[in-house]
């Protein structure tokens, strides 16, 4: 009888699970409506550095985001004004679970895949809805010395995991990366070799056809780094020096809804 019981009790959570997919699916490319996104800090250390840096921050060091991302999308007629809804959450200092490695194999990425939507339904504000989305920000102190988590940015979940270091002077470069990630919710592609971080091409490139190929003028947001030579390219470290080109665009959805 309990295992019965226990069968239709994971049956019920994996139905619960498979609807609520679904509909973020849906969610994920509708650029219709007005986008609820909770920016949530989460103390990555216990350093009294990172804890000022995070208790500084405000609203307005993140604004700059949707009003990019309204820019980016007007090329492609799309009126974004007011649609994107950015707030800042109360920070958080409970971390979130390590993601394991590639060799681990598919099931212990589907096991931390369920880990951490637990973890963030845990951590998530009075007011949550499945439609919002949630960019969990770890700050830690640059004093740590140690490289930095690869960030992630999940579709299934509406959610984005961001590592990034407690520097003052760092805060545009934390909004390219937060941005990077927010589009892969949305569905949009890496454009770069993870191994050597370069810029592919022609997808990670803005002006593909242009001639002399290089420099290149600005950085696909996708591709984050700017290609100045075949070899050599610099990474994005403010908004500014980013576009979002068609590839990307036509991968979240923007040119399916443009006027």
């Amino acid at each position: 009888m309990f295992k019965v019981l226990r069968v239709v009790v994971l049956l019920l959570v994996l139905m619960s699970v498979f609807g609520t997919y679904l509909m973020q699916q849906n969610i994920n490319k509708n650029w219709s409506g007005a986008r609820s996104i909770k920016i949530i800090p989460v103390y990555a250390d216990d350093k009294d550095s990172t804890r000022d840096f995070v208790d500084s921050l405000d609203e307005r060091d993140f604004e700059e985001i949707a009003d990019y991302l309204e820019k980016s999308a007007r090329p492609y007629r799309l009126n974004l004004s007011n649609a994107l809804l950015i707030t800042l959450e109360p920070p958080i200092s409970e971390i979130p679970p390590a993601l394991p490695s590639a060799k681990n194999g598919f099931i212990s990425q589907v096991m931390w895949s369920l880990k951490l939507r637990w973890w963030a339904w845990q951590n998530q504000s009075s007011d949550y809805s499945d439609s919002q989305i949630r960019l969990f920000v770890m700050y830690q102190s640059p004093a740590q010395n140690v490289v930095l988590p690869h960030s992630t940015g999940l579709r299934n979940g509406l959610l984005g995991l961001i590592n990034v270091r407690a520097e003052r002077g760092d805060k545009r470069l934390h909004n390219v990366i937060l941005t990077h990630e927010l589009l892969h919710i949305f569905g949009a592609t890496d454009k770069y070799d993870l191994q050597t971080g370069q810029p592919l091409f022609p997808q990670g490139y803005v002006k593909p056809k242009q001639n002399p190929r290089w420099p290149q003028p600005y950085a696909e947001l996708m591709g984050r780094a700017i290609p100045m030579s075949r070899s050599r390219f610099e990474v994005a470290e403010r908004l500014s020096q980013t576009r979002i080109g068609e590839l990307t665009a036509r991968e979240i959805g923007w040119l399916d809804q443009a006027e």
